[in-house]
């Protein structure tokens, strides 16, 4: 299961996303940065009940333009923080509206899941 806040996502969701998304960056000549942790397979009937009902909507997969990243890097040195000391977000809270909106602006594609 991939938990993101109280929303779990499958395997099967997980890879649906990421093949949709491998075809346009296979077509752009792009690669993809695997930031993956490991995944448990297990089912959750919670989650798929819930997918059926659109209780909660579909695992979203979004593809940044190439530079995104360092745009965020410059908003936190604008901050006071220092490059060396810098490592990439890998969560973005609701609140850290600057940093979502960078995120955002700079969405080259979009995927859902497509698997309920």
């Amino acid at each position: 299961m991939l938990t993101i806040n109280i929303d779990k996502n499958t395997e099967k969701d997980l890879q649906l996303a990421v093949e949709e998304a491998a075809k346009l960056i296979a077509e752009e000549k792009r690669e993809v940065i695997d930031f993956s942790s490991n995944v448990d397979v297990s089912a959750d009937p919670g989650y798929v009940s819930s997918r059926k009902v659109n209780a909660i909507g579909p695992l979203e997969l979004r593809v940044v333009w190439k530079g995104t990243f360092h745009k965020i890097l410059d908003h936190y040195l604008g901050l006071g923080a220092v490059v060396s000391q810098f490592k990439t977000p890998r969560c973005v809270g609701p609140t850290n509206n600057k940093v979502l909106q960078i995120l955002c602006d700079n969405v080259a594609k979009n995927y859902f899941s497509t698997a309920f």
